[in-house]
C-alpha cells in the first residue's frame, strides 16, 4: 500500500513533464530561490534512488548521494529514471541502517530504520516537493495539474470529511 502511494506519486510527476516544455522544466523560479522544476524533480528521484541502491547492502545514505545534473536539465532523463525507479520500488520490508548527519565530528553515526519506513518517509518528501512544483507552476501561470497536486493523501481525506460534515 504505502509503495503503491509513492508509484502513484511518481506516476503524477511523470505526467506533468510529459506536459511540460523543455524550457519550462529548467526555467528559474523565483518564488522557489532560482530553483526549477528539475532541480525539484532531480531532488526527488535521487532521494529515492538512495533507497532503492541501498537495499541489497541495508544501509540509505542520502547525505552523499550522487548528484546528476541530467536529471535536473533533461525532462526525458527525468521520465526514464522515474520508470526504473518504480520498477524497483516493490520490495520486502527489512531492517536497514540509515546514514544521519554527524555536525559535531566525522564519526558515522546510524540509525535503525526498514524499508518502509523510508518508503513512507519518501512519500511524504515527494509530496512536499510536488507542493513546491505545484508553486513553480503557479508562478509560470500553468493550470498542468490538479488541486490535489502536491497536497498529502491524509489532508484529502480531512478535507473530504470537511465537505461532508459542511450543512
Amino acid at each position: 500500500m504505502i509503495i503503491q502511494q509513492l508509484t502513484e506519486q511518481l506516476i503524477v510527476l511523470k505526467k506533468l513533464l510529459i506536459l511540460l516544455k523543455d524550457e519550462q522544466y529548467i526555467q528559474k523560479i523565483q518564488f522557489l530561490n532560482g530553483s526549477s522544476i528539475g532541480a525539484h524533480s532531480r531532488h526527488i528521484i535521487e532521494l529515492i534512488q538512495c533507497l532503492t541502491n541501498g537495499y541489497s547492502n541495508a544501509t540509505v545514505n542520502y547525505i552523499n548521494r550522487e548528484r546528476n545534473l541530467q536529471i535536473e536539465v533533461n525532462r526525458i532523463f527525468a521520465m526514464n529514471e522515474i520508470q526504473l525507479i518504480n520498477l524497483q520500488l516493490l520490495k520486502l520490508d527489512k531492517p536497514m541502517a540509515l546514514l544521519a548527519e554527524n555536525t559535531t565530528n566525522d564519526k558515522k553515526i546510524y540509525v535503525k530504520t526498514t524499508y518502509l519506513r523510508e518508503i513512507e518517509y519518501n512519500k511524504e518528501h515527494t509530496i512536499h516537493h510536488l507542493a513546491l512544483i505545484r508553486v513553480a507552476l503557479r508562478e509560470m501561470n500553468l493550470t498542468l495539474v490538479n488541486e490535489s497536486f502536491g497536497v498529502a493523501h491524509a489532508t484529502l481525506k480531512y478535507l473530504a470529511k470537511q465537505q461532508i460534515m459542511q450543512p
